[in-house]
């Protein structure tokens, strides 16, 4: 579709929160617009996993499905979407002024963030048989007989080693500077595999406590980082960059909403970031009513 010059919301971001927030906005006959430069779904576009932790879908589903099923609802349901992405968003008189990386600005009244979180590297990301983050472990499916090492002490560190331990590696040892994994993840790893406390990483080993550890390959989970285009110095963030939001999902700036996980604000799930998107738009319905 043509990109209009002003709309009264731009939703930045196709990922659950953001794809909710523009359905319910056009079913609520609010003037917006999605700005999404890749796959509708978000990080369920790339995962390849299933949501088995969503009550609403089958165990089975894939997350890749979801995203699918994302992008069919939106289209069939007139949602307007393009493929642009924002670099940044600055105040303007009337509101916002999106600049967009192919060229020129979007005006907007309202502008609601949704571009999710990006995993951290940790600045490993160019070593030699290195993979980032849980949705890595589909990459690493020729593991059979190689040592390989994860890189991380959450959950997703945790949920990797017992993914990849059905891959038959010849030895799989995590290394985590500090433990966040819960429990019952962590103490299914055998203890003699699983080490805590500063360690250094270059091509093919990891230098800690107990020497050198030679690696094939290599997984890290170092967890996520906020993504967000270039913001207006003022905006309010949390120690980790998260834009710090109030009960509707409202930043400090007037007319610009944080949804999903790029606010911190829930537990980052499908979930919590649709919830997020239907929160915001009827928030911006009552507010253009008049109320508040």
């Amino acid at each position: 579709m043509t990109l209009p010059d002003r709309v009264e919301v731009a939703v930045v971001g196709g990922g659950p929160a953001g794809a909710q927030c523009v359905l319910w906005l056009t079913k609520l006959g609010i003037d917006c617009l999605l700005l999404e430069p890749g796959t509708l779904g978000g990080l369920q576009a790339r995962s390849p996993f299933t949501n088995s932790w969503l009550a609403v879908v089958q165990a089975t589903t894939a997350a890749r499905s979801v995203a699918r099923n994302i992008e069919d609802n939106l289209s069939a349901q007139g949602c307007r979407v393009v493929g642009s992405r924002c670099t940044a968003v600055s105040a303007s008189p009337d509101g916002f002024a999106l600049t967009l990386a192919e060229g020129g600005t979007l005006s907007a009244g309202t502008v609601v963030l949704a571009t999710g979180t990006r995993e951290r590297t940790g600045g490993l990301e160019s070593l030699r048989g290195v993979e980032i983050g849980l949705v890595g472990t589909a990459a690493l499916d020729d593991i059979g007989g190689r040592d390989v090492v994860i890189l991380g002490g959450g959950d997703a560190a945790c949920e990797a080693h017992a993914i990849l331990s059905a891959r038959d590696p010849a030895s799989l040892h995590l290394f985590a500077r500090t433990r966040r994994a819960r429990d019952d993840l962590w103490d299914a790893i055998p203890a003699a595999h699983r080490h805590t406390g500063a360690y250094t990483v270059e091509d093919g080993a990891v230098h800690w406590s107990g020497g050198a550890h030679r690696f094939d390959r290599a997984l890290v989970c170092y967890g996520w980082a906020p993504a967000v285009p270039t913001l207006p110095g003022t905006i309010e963030t949390d120690a980790a960059g998260h834009l710090v939001v109030d009960a509707v999902c409202r930043t400090n700036l007037p007319g610009l909403y944080a949804v999903g996980d790029v606010n911190g604000r829930g537990y980052p799930c499908v979930a919590t970031a649709l919830a997020d998107g239907v929160i915001v738009a009827k928030d911006i319905e009552r507010r253009r009513g008049g109320t508040t």
